[in-house]
């Protein structure tokens, strides 16, 4: 078989080799480059997989044997799309997962129902559900497998609530009722289990608010995912409402600092993980200079934070401020922000937070034409 030198690879490989895992992606992408009809090996490989992990004996002849450990690096590995170079193997790679859907589907559901005893399918289960980001586009095809996915995802993710699934809401938004969905998914988290920090939570929060405004889905979902679970922290857990504000409103605006301690703090770890980031992509250009923000926002989202830390630390009082002002003006020039902060005002009354009020207050008096 083609793929057994990759796989007797990945059977001795962590899921955190990234150096590895992108080396065999390479490999692959010089197969399927070849050979579209690899595909379909390549997808009875996927499918044998989960059935390994699960345990379960598959009438069918597999083309190879996994180990449980390797069954679950080849499914991280597959979950990417760094292997689609060649021109037309994205829809080519799309028909092989709409020809297997429902047994993927299949292999999520029981995985999800094995989930009480088995939290470690969690990775698994991401990388399933990860076919349907990299391998869908954005045709006929495409839009019955994003409905088909949407449909489990709630479920899914409430089974391993500890797991992130970084594609669920990008997923949910292809599908149908994303807003009720993600309501459902946010209420579990912050109402169900108290986790309003929960990484989930902070993407619903950053997304409705969405000051960069690159995800306008979300933004415009945003009153109809928000009041929901504003009604939820109401009638359930009140003692966690000032919680709920300052993680859904005032962060994402943002215009809740702690102390100066803390948040330089935080600021030195922001700029210390974009470092980081740089970095990494600095190995991967092989750049001879050094990068510029021309190749990357990285260098500017470091001198940006680099500049904040230093007004952080010079005046503290006086960048609180200037943030306050800044949150005032995305609420009264942005219609779709106010209206998601109002829409969490209504769904908490009678219940009140201080902040929240005031914010709403005070940017009812910023005339928009003088921003």
């Amino acid at each position: 078989m083609i793929f057994a030198p990759s796989l007797e690879r990945l059977a001795s490989v962590g899921t955190k080799d990234f150096t590895e895992q992108q080396a065999i992606r390479k490999e692959w992408s010089e197969i399927f480059s070849k050979d579209f009809g690899h595909f379909d090996t390549f997808y009875d490989l996927i499918v044998n997989a989960g059935e390994t992990l699960l345990r379960i004996e598959s009438s069918s002849q597999h083309p190879y044997a996994f180990s449980r450990h390797s069954a679950g690096v080849f499914l991280y590995t597959a979950s990417d799309a760094g292997y689609l170079l060649t021109i037309g193997s994205k829809s080519s790679i799309e028909e092989r997962l709409a020809r297997h859907s429902e047994t993927i589907l299949s292999l999520i559901a029981q995985m999800t129902a094995a989930a009480k005893h088995r939290q470690d399918l969690a990775v698994s289960v991401d990388a399933l559900m990860s076919l349907y980001f990299y391998h869908v586009s954005y045709g006929d095809v495409g839009k019955r497998l994003y409905a088909d996915v949407a449909l489990i995802i709630p479920e899914v993710v409430m089974a391993f609530p500890a797991h992130s699934f970084p594609f669920a809401l990008s997923l949910l938004s292809k599908g149908p009722d994303a807003a009720e969905r993600i309501s459902r998914i946010t209420i579990f988290h912050v109402v169900e289990r108290g986790d309003v920090a929960h990484d989930l939570c902070q993407q619903v929060a950053e997304g409705v608010i969405d000051l960069r405004r690159d995800i306008k889905w979300l933004r415009e979902l945003g009153p109809e995912i928000m009041g929901p679970v504003a009604r939820a922290v109401r009638d359930n857990r009140p003692d966690i409402c000032d919680a709920f504000v300052s993680t859904f409103v005032l962060e994402p605006l943002p215009c809740n600092p702690q102390s100066r301690e803390e948040h330089v703090e935080r600021l030195k770890s922001d700029l210390s993980m974009l470092r980081a980031r740089l970095r990494s992509f600095e190995r991967w250009l092989k750049a001879p200079t050094p990068v510029t923000a021309q190749d990357t926002s990285l260098v500017l989202d470091i001198s940006d934070k680099k500049e904040e830390l230093e007004r952080v630390k010079n005046d503290f009082d006086a960048w609180k401020d200037e943030q306050w002002d800044f949150a005032l003006r995305q609420i009264a020039t942005r219609p779709d922000n106010r209206a998601t902060l109002q829409a969490i005002q209504t769904g908490l009354s009678p219940l009140l937070s201080s902040k929240l009020e005031r914010l709403l207050s005070d940017a009812a008096k910023v005339t928009p034409d003088k921003d």
